[in-house]
């Protein structure tokens, strides 16, 4: 059988609407065909969140910082240094070769 994967957090405004109206966690879990434990979990996560930013702790994306794409000019410097190489490479070679 395969599982269905929910991302939750995008979930978190119309569950916090819901909850504001007077549902239940059980009613909104159901719902969404999700269990209680994720509802109650994803409502910790969402306010310990805002209690973060309240206090002044600014949320960083996880994982690597992006890469600046290169631009044109850059990737062509690039691409020049590395052919260089080879070229290097290569004669160092022939020459060990004795070729040249």
């Amino acid at each position: 059988m395969r599982r269905t994967y929910t991302k939750v957090e995008t979930l978190s405004g119309e569950v916090f609407q819901r909850k504001a109206a007077g549902e239940t966690d059980r009613e909104i879990a159901e719902s969404y065909g999700l269990t209680l434990k994720q509802i109650k979990k994803l409502i910790t996560r969402q306010n310990n969140k805002a209690k973060r930013i309240a206090d002044g702790h600014v949320p960083r994306v996880k994982g690597y910082p992006r890469q600046n794409p290169a631009n044109a000019e850059t990737q062509r410097n690039n691409e020049l240094a590395e052919l260089r190489m080879q070229v290097e490479l290569l004669r160092n070679f022939l020459s060990e070769a004795g070729r040249r």
